[in-house]
C-alpha cells in the first residue's frame, strides 16, 4: 500500500497500484463506521459541499451518506446550471472561490472535461472529481474496483469485458486506466464502429503491459470473461440525434447470454440502466451492480477521510 500524496482526486491516471490498494483497504476498514457499528466519527466538524452541474442519484447521495456517517455535515447544490449563480453567468473559478469558504472539501460534477483539474488549481480545499463530462469518473472506478476485488477476490489475472458506447463513457475510461495497473489483466472492448475507446487510453494500456482486443460481438466476447461491465448509451453526450439512434439498443446483456460461458462473471453497471442490461440478469449469480452502489459509500468515505487527513490512528494507515 502507498498512501496518495495528492491534495485532490481529479483522475485515476495519477494513481499507482499502491495508491489504489491503499484507498480500497481504507474503504473496507471504514465499513463498521458506515454500518453504524463503530462510534468513531473521524470527520466530526468537517463539511462537504456536493456541487453538481449535472444530474446524479448514486454519486451525490453516496457522498452525502458517507459524510453524515463519518460525523460530518453536508451542504449541497444539485443541477447547479439552473439553481446557482452559474445560471447568471458565474465562472467555475469564481464559483469555487466562493464555495470553498463554506466547506472543507468539494465533490464536483461538471459537464466539461478537465473541469476538476481546473478547479483544483485554484481551490484552497480538496476537490474530488465526481465526473467531468466524457473524461473521467475516478470515484466510480474506485468503487468498481472494490466491487471486482470483493466479487473475484483479486484485481490481478482477470479478463475484463467492457461493452457499450466506449467513446463517451467516463466510467469505462477510468476503469480501463485503473485496472491497467494490475498484473495480467486482459481487456475486451465491445462497441459499434465509431464508438471506440480513446486511442491514448489504448496506448497506455499497451504500455503498461496489458493485452486488449476490440470487437463488435458481445456474445462471443462473454466466453471466459471474469468481469463484464455494461454501460448506458448516454443520450446527453450526443449532439447528433442520428448518431445516438445508430447505437441505441445495439447491445442488451441477458442471463441466457451469460450462461453460455463456462465461468460465472461478475456483472457490473454504473447505472442507471436503460436498454443494455436485461432484468433477467438481476438473479444471475454474478450480478453485482446493486452491491456496487453500496460500495460507493465506502470508497467515497475513504477518499474524504484520507484527503482531510483524518484516518483514525488505530487503523495503522
Amino acid at each position: 500500500m502507498e498512501r496518495p500524496t495528492y491534495k485532490s482526486i481529479t483522475g485515476i491516471k495519477n494513481l499507482s497500484r499502491g495508491n489504489i490498494e491503499y484507498i480500497l483497504d481504507l474503504a473496507e476498514k471504514l465499513e463498521p463506521i458506515i454500518q453504524g457499528s463503530s462510534d468513531l466519527q473521524p470527520l466530526k466538524g468537517k463539511t462537504l459541499c456536493t456541487f453538481f452541474y449535472e444530474p446524479s442519484t448514486r454519486t451525490r447521495l453516496s457522498f452525502e451518506s458517507a459524510m453524515w456517517a463519518l460525523g460530518g455535515r453536508v451542504i449541497s447544490m444539485a443541477d447547479a446550471q439552473k439553481t446557482s449563480s452559474v445560471w447568471k453567468g458565474e465562472t467555475l473559478d469564481d464559483t469555487i472561490r466562493t464555495i470553498e469558504n463554506y466547506c472543507n472539501i468539494i465533490a464536483l460534477r461538471h459537464f466539461e472535461a478537465g473541469a476538476a483539474e481546473a478547479a483544483d488549481r485554484i481551490s484552497r480545499v480538496p476537490i474530488i472529481n465526481a465526473g467531468d463530462g466524457p473524461n473521467e469518473h475516478p470515484t466510480q472506478t474506485l468503487l468498481d474496483m472494490l466491487t471486482i476485488r470483493r466479487e473475484k477476490g483479486t484485481l490481478d489475472d482477470l479478463r475484463v469485458v467492457l461493452c457499450g458506447d466506449l467513446k463517451h463513457t467516463r466510467s469505462t475510461n477510468s476503469l480501463t486506466l485503473g485496472m491497467s495497473n494490475f498484473r495480467n489483466v486482459e481487456f475486451t472492448f465491445v462497441r459499434p464502429k465509431g464508438f471506440e475507446t480513446s486511442q491514448w487510453i489504448l496506448d497506455l494500456v499497451k504500455e503498461r503491459g496489458c493485452r486488449y482486443t476490440e470487437s463488435e460481438d458481445l456474445q462471443e466476447s462473454l466466453i471466459g470473461a471474469d468481469v463484464v461491465y455494461m454501460c448506458r448509451i448516454q443520450k446527453e453526450r450526443f449532439d447528433d440525434p442520428a448518431a445516438f439512434d445508430a447505437i441505441d439498443g445495439k447491445y442488451c446483456l441477458t442471463r441466457e447470454m451469460l450462461e453460455k460461458s463456462p465461468k460465472t462473471a461478475a456483472v457490473l453497471h454504473h447505472l442507471p440502466r436503460v436498454k443494455e442490461l436485461d432484468v433477467s440478469v438481476d438473479d444471475y449469480p454474478g450480478c453485482a451492480y446493486f452491491r456496487q452502489t453500496y460500495n460507493g459509500v465506502l470508497v467515497r468515505a475513504a477518499l474524504m477521510t484520507m484527503l482531510l487527513d483524518k484516518v483514525p490512528a488505530e487503523y495503522g494507515m
